[in-house]
């Protein structure tokens, strides 16, 4: 198994490095079920981070292209996350998708709310607790 950054999958998404596409591509293709690629959490946030802020993506659309992309045989996600709460934490309609997986992995790690300042994710995220 090998892991893959941030701007291993942002290329794959936006084409627009035409020589580092076709390296992340010829390395998609080397993958496959018995050899995946590895994406932890932190890499799938900070890509949606960058598909909304830098490239001004639509937040559901980035978040469909980044779904659509960790359902195929080549990549490999962690078991935490290999749970239907993944669709449903691509499905949310909060703005800050960290948030979303912050509370999300800490549900299924045994936590029974995630104490926070942020009183938007507090009022959105399921799982979330306003700590005032």
């Amino acid at each position: 198994m090998i892991g893959i950054d941030t701007n291993i999958i942002v290329r794959l998404l936006t084409r627009d490095d035409p020589e580092q596409f076709d390296a992340a591509v010829r390395l998609v293709k080397a993958s496959g079920p018995d050899r995946p690629l590895f994406v932890n959490p932190i890499v799938i946030a900070e890509t949606i981070w960058v598909l909304e802020r830098v490239y001004k993506t639509d937040r559901a659309m980035a978040r469909r292209q980044v779904a659509g992309l960790l359902d195929t045989v080549e990549i490999k996600v962690p078991e935490t996350m290999q749970t239907g709460s993944w669709s449903e934490w691509l499905q949310s309609p909060h703005p800050d998708f960290s948030d979303v997986v912050i509370a999300g992995l800490n549900s299924e790690n045994g936590c029974e709310t995630t104490m926070t300042f942020d009183r938007k994710a507090a009022q959105s995220v399921p799982g979330m607790e306003l700590l005032a």
